[in-house]
């Protein structure tokens, strides 16, 4: 059923299907996820009811698509973070930074992110995220950064796949953390700290007298 829904949004149009997308948003930023019925988004989009149900079976559907689209922008804006000619740290600070950026700007869409996407508490998360395809396509672009960072001699990285889950599950965690954070830190003072603490450590090291 979802197959064919997709067809239909397919042929009844993107443009439509963004105008649905971006009321959606509107409706979560207002009213929150349980304020954010059908009607209430159909309302919103100008659409009667019955219409959005052409492009959506339903509205954890139309939550899911709303993620998974938006988690696509985010994915470009990674690769045009992670690729270019400068220096591994400052492409690795741009990657991380381009994270931070989009989740700031997008905080209503980052709960669909959470309790939608990935329901069910921390654990659950996880693995949901670990079978989640854009999510390994997502870590996959960081492990390949890593490789070929490592190739150059431009880091030590033996275990590229390890260290991109690793850096991905971290920033993801600090992410989540500042939604409910009264104050926290400035974006570019804690991608700084990320990108120092994992390239530089964390250990004291004293010179042996």
């Amino acid at each position: 059923m979802v197959g064919t829904r997709r067809s239909l949004r397919e042929v009844l149009g993107p443009v439509r299907t963004k105008e649905i997308e971006e009321a959606a948003l509107r409706v979560i930023a207002a009213r929150g996820l349980e304020g954010a019925t059908m009607q209430a988004i159909a309302d919103e989009a100008g659409l009667a009811k019955g219409t959005l149900y052409l492009y959506f079976e339903g509205r954890d559907e139309l939550l899911i698509h709303l993620a998974e689209s938006a988690f696509e922008e985010l994915l470009a804006s990674v690769d045009a973070a992670l690729s270019g000619t400068e220096p591994a740290r400052t492409r690795m600070e741009a990657g991380i930074a381009a994270q931070f950026s989009f989740f700031e700007s997008r905080r209503d869409f980052f709960r669909v992110f959470v309790e939608v996407v990935h329901p069910g508490g921390a654990a659950s998360a996880r693995r949901k995220r670990s079978c989640n395809p854009l999510y390994q396509s997502f870590v996959s672009r960081f492990a390949r950064f890593f490789r070929e960072a490592h190739a150059n001699g431009e880091l030590h990285a033996p275990l590229p796949e390890r260290l991109a889950l690793f850096m991905a599950e971290g920033v993801n965690g600090l992410i989540l953390n500042r939604l409910s954070e009264p104050n926290p830190p400035l974006p570019d003072e804690e991608v700084r700290w990320i990108v120092d603490s994992v390239l530089n450590g964390i250990e004291i090291r004293r010179s042996s007298s």
